[in-house]
């Protein structure tokens, strides 16, 4: 890839991230930040479903000039530590305790997918400090249908870290993810232990997840400002999501649609997503319910 896609990705990635940990309930919570000693509002960024802080790296630096940002990985994920067991309400604890450790009261949470779930229950839970919350692509439960189960699968290990990336999936490959944000991304989501190279994930997470039902009674009675970003293309974050998401939050903005993007929106319209961003933030919400 060439132009200036090319060079604006190049761009971000020279903007390394502050790399460190917050101890949140006994298990250490992987932290990328830029911009941390500024005088500006704060910015936490969380990622999806396996996924770790490092799918910020493009994006968490374009916004540096305007907030303080931080992206953590999820216990069980990325370089976070992995704990006997895992709730959506822990890692909404966890997504505060980030923000506690970085002095963002208020803060504004951005959140892509599975990690979306745990940003509203932390929205819900904190209100008074989180004071706008948008949610990327999210599967949110639909009141009705059976909660969706995470397939589990077997720990995958292999010889090289070179095997390793070259065997990287995303889950429901979208129509064009960016070539080099996709390897970028790859070469950050394996680790190696004992000799062997496998994935930044605990790969037991489905058997808790699974069992953390409760969690859907959590997400009704948002009173935060919320915004919804969904990929064109999605088969995800369908008209019934997008209208759960309303209901469960009254201050709920009309979803903005993401050209010939799926459901990966920071890998497949990078550009676009942060002109979203950018947009919606821009323009303050009240906390003055809005029709839809």
């Amino acid at each position: 890839m060439t132009g200036y896609l090319h060079d604006w990705l190049e761009q971000r990635w020279s903007e390394r991230p502050r790399q460190f940990a917050v101890q949140v309930e006994g298990a250490a919570i992987a932290c990328r930040g830029w911009n941390l000693a500024a005088d500006l509002p704060g910015l936490v960024l969380v990622h999806g479903y396996r996924a770790h802080a490092a799918w910020w790296d493009h994006i968490g630096p374009a916004l540096a000039s305007q907030y303080r940002v931080v992206a953590l990985s999820l216990s069980g994920m990325g370089e976070s530590d992995r704990r006997e067991g895992y709730s959506r309400a822990q890692f909404a604890r966890e997504i505060m305790a980030v923000a506690d450790a970085c002095a963002m009261d208020p803060v504004t949470i951005v959140a892509h997918s599975f990690g979306s779930i745990p940003a509203l229950m932390a929205a819900k839970a904190c209100s008074e400090q989180v004071s706008r919350l948008v949610i990327i692509d999210a599967g949110l439960p639909i009141r009705g249908q059976p909660l969706h189960q995470i397939a589990a699968e077997p720990r995958r290990d292999y010889a090289t870290r070179e095997e390793a990336v070259g065997r990287f999936r995303l889950i429901g490959e979208g129509p064009a993810p960016v070539r080099e944000v996709r390897e970028y991304i790859a070469r950050h989501s394996v680790r190696e232990e004992e000799g062997r190279w496998t994935w930044a994930f605990d790969h037991l997470l489905p058997h808790s997840l699974n069992a953390d039902a409760a969690f859907v009674d959590d997400l009704g009675g948002i009173d935060v400002p919320l915004d919804v970003v969904v990929g064109e293309l999605t088969t995800i974050m369908t008209p019934p999501r997008v209208a759960e998401a309303q209901r469960i939050a009254r201050r709920c903005g009309k979803p903005v649609v993401i050209p010939g993007s799926g459901h990966h929106v920071p890998i497949e319209q990078p550009l676009a997503l942060l002109a979203a961003l950018r947009g919606l933030l821009a323009n303050p919400r009240r906390r003055v319910a809005c029709d839809i």
